[in-house]
């Protein structure tokens, strides 16, 4: 990355515990997640889920939904070589 931004948010600790095991599990550090974000936001001209209003239960399907729009809107996923050179991006940027 050779043009670089940094961004800062606050999060309460709960909230980054959760979910940087979230992406841990998927085998993401948190900024190569947030950069993934990012980039999908982009891709997609607009957040990459649909926002509702469900119940924490309903909640859990968000991983289905924002897939399902995906396809609906023909947008490409990240391929594995892109998912994995933005893992190295980060990691060499340790």
């Amino acid at each position: 990355m050779t043009n670089t931004a940094l961004v800062q948010i606050k999060v309460d600790s709960e909230t980054k515990t959760d979910v940087t095991s979230i992406y841990e599990s998927l085998g993401l550090d948190l900024p190569t997640a947030v950069r993934i974000f990012f980039k999908k936001s982009i891709a997609v001209g607009g957040l990459p889920f649909e926002l509702r209003n469900d119940s924490r239960s309903e909640r859990w399907n968000i991983y289905k939904d924002a897939r399902d729009s995906i396809k609906k809107n023909n947008v490409p996923e990240m391929s594995l070589d892109e998912i994995n050179a933005e893992i190295s991006a980060a990691r060499s940027g340790l």
